[in-house]
């Protein structure tokens, strides 16, 4: 389990095109620009309806080419006014940007899991890709960048390490991620070397032909959306001496021109729900540094939260969609909605909101979709993140009524 997942290669910042996908561009949805210029995008195509219907009334099928002109008409009006709007939101400072931070994914399972008919090629096949996050959706389609831990491969590599788990998937589950409105991915963890370096070199290849941001590993991500930049860098156990200097990958972000700085560790002790001192170490040096926010994984179980300079060490967030375990013992986990503030070069301290979550809506078993918690347990939830936490007896949780 202790492979260096994070082998030094040649970092390769990238840019990605946000605003695609589900996500509504510049915080606007065509209703709400229909509700704001009623009268620019709403009178032709109203006209055409109207016409539409009396051609009905009056059996005139042959105005049925023309109705669709004026149809036609107000669509590229309405994508018109849609673009003009995302230009002047591109234009305007500050900006308000929002990530949704989320932990440990598994796209596909092991050889031995598999068999079972429970497993999770098995659920992919049954319920379609789009499945496993739509549990999530008021969350994932609603911010402007969703990242998360991918742990595990997307390959046809055969040779495997030994180890107890190795996780695997095919290329097309980067679909999943797509279909899930997920933008961005860390792969610094001790699974992404599962089927060696041919199975990595695969994954990263497979995602980023899906359109997905890659980070960790020396390979610094940039996802660019409306003007702003976000940089991701990531990074896996062992640490030496319990240390990690992140300071030249934060500053070669800040040269790229990102104005907001996320860095990712898998870290801590699986199944520990009180984080240790290297992970207090770590996360602390890199705020220092210069990340503007740190969020953990690897101990597949929450953990606290650490208010520290304005800013948080999010030490673990638990599991998401989670392909490796047919039967999980501990079904809570939680996202982090972070929303900064930002300007031409730089962003304000993060607001968080911490969002709990459920593995499956399931008692037992589990179908990979997790969903956001009902009242009861995501109060019982959040209550145990803050117990486990430090520095946050002042933390007030933004309004999770929206989800």
């Amino acid at each position: 389990e202790h492979e260096q997942a994070e082998q030094e290669q040649e970092r390769r910042p990238q840019i990605g095109k946000g605003g695609d996908g589900l996500k509504p561009r510049g915080g606007q949805d065509r209703h709400d620009l229909e509700r704001a210029l009623p009268q620019r995008l709403g009178s032709v195509a109203a006209d055409a309806l109207a016409q539409e219907e009396t051609g009905h009334h009056q059996g005139h099928d042959g105005d049925g080419a023309e109705v669709q002109r004026r149809l036609d008409m107000g669509e590229e009006r309405l994508e018109l006014a849609a673009q003009q709007q995302e230009q002047q939101n591109a234009d305007a400072w500050p900006k308000t940007f929002t990530v949704t931070l989320g932990g440990d994914t598994t796209l596909g399972s092991t050889d031995d899991l598999r068999k079972r008919d429970d497993c999770f090629e098995n659920v992919a096949a049954e319920k379609g890709y789009g499945w496993f996050f739509s549990g999530l959706q008021t969350l994932f389609a609603t911010d402007d960048l969703t990242l998360i831990n991918f742990e595990g491969t997307l390959t046809e590599e055969t040779s495997k390490k030994q180890k107890l788990y190795n996780f695997k998937g095919p290329a097309e589950y980067a679909d999943i991620l797509t279909l899930g409105s997920v933008e961005a991915v860390n792969v610094a963890n001790n699974h992404t070397l599962d089927y060696g370096q041919q199975g990595k070199e695969d994954t990263v290849a497979n995602l980023e032909a899906a359109g997905i941001i890659v980070s960790g590993g020396g390979q610094l991500g940039i996802f660019e959306k409306n003007g702003v930049k976000v940089g991701m860098t990531g990074y896996c156990f062992p640490y030496k001496d319990g240390k990690k200097d992140i300071s030249a990958d934060v500053k070669a972000l800040r040269e790229a021109g990102c104005q907001i700085v996320i860095a990712s560790f898998h870290w801590g002790s699986e199944y520990r729900d009180d984080f240790t001192g290297e992970q207090r170490t770590i996360g602390r040096a890199a705020i220092k540094a210069g990340a503007d926010i740190v969020v953990g994984t690897h101990p597949h179980i929450v953990q606290g939260i650490e208010a520290y300079q304005d800013s948080y060490i999010l030490y673990s967030l638990g599991n998401l969609v989670f392909g490796g375990n047919v039967d999980p013992d501990d079904r809570d986990a939680y996202l982090a909605r972070v929303t900064f503030t930002v300007y031409e070069d730089h962003c304000d301290a993060p607001e968080l909101t911490v969002v709990p979550i459920r593995l499956t809506a399931l008692d037992k078993g589990t179908d990979y979709r997790p969903v956001v918690a009902d009242e009861t347990d995501s109060e019982r939830i959040f209550k145990r993140i803050l117990k486990l936490s430090s520095n946050m007896s002042d933390f007030v949780n933004g309004d999770l009524s929206a989800y």
